[in-house]
């Protein structure tokens, strides 16, 4: 009895040996379908990092763009500022503060050279910052019919670099409150101090410079 057991096993039909339990084949679905899921959540995940490191950089990129502009416009005023004081007569310069006193604005003129015994002037200019604004300004025959103003920049922070309004020089440069334009005679040198800033999304950014010029007329 056991050998025909053992030969009717062995010589069974070929589809007996590919017959399933009832639901072995939902089972294996439900695993795939599961599977996919999860593939699709860790996807997910893996975009939403990818646009906020995204964002990020876009954000860096964009700071340093501002800072790259600032820095840039800032040398750029500076050098303008310098030039057009160099080649004014310190006589004429007002104010002519000395430190520790300052100013926010410089009027002055230029010599064109002497004629019949005479010094002939060109018309008096200044160079200063819009009150209540931002603007700083070159002007030329300002509060005449005849004024002309060209602006520079429209950047100028309120108060130079670490400096704040407590009525003490907090940046150890012997001046106190000083803004964010600022004018220092000494003699025929002046001093010019300037700090530009902008608002970005990642904040404040802020680009100063400084410099002495000795005016040649």
């Amino acid at each position: 009895m056991a050998e025909l057991s053992a030969h009717l096993s062995t010589h069974a039909p070929a589809g007996a040996a590919l017959r399933r339990r009832p639901g072995s084949a939902g089972r294996r679905a439900g695993f795939t379908v599961l599977e996919a899921l999860i593939a699709v959540s860790l996807l997910g995940i893996l975009f939403v990092k990818l646009a906020l490191v995204a964002k990020q950089t876009s954000r860096v990129r964009a700071r340093e763009s501002a800072v790259m502009a600032l820095d840039d416009q800032a040398q750029n005023v500076l050098d303008r500022i310098a030039y057009a004081v160099i080649g004014s007569d310190p006589e004429t310069i007002f104010p002519d503060p000395a430190a520790p006193f300052f100013s926010n604005r410089i009027e002055y003129r230029v010599s064109l050279g002497v004629e019949n015994g005479e010094v002939v002037w060109e018309d008096p200019e200044v160079i200063a910052v819009e009150d209540g604004t931002s603007n700083l300004y070159w002007g030329r025959n300002e509060g005449t019919a005849e004024e002309r103003i060209v602006i520079w920049c429209r950047t100028v922070a309120d108060y130079y670099k670490d400096e704040v309004p407590n009525g003490i020089d907090d940046n150890g440069n012997t001046l106190a409150d000083e803004t964010g334009l600022s004018f220092v005679l000494d003699g025929k040198s002046v001093t010019i101090r300037l700090t530009l800033q902008r608002m970005t999304e990642e904040g404040l950014v802020q680009e100063t410079r400084e410099t002495v010029v000795t005016c040649r007329n």
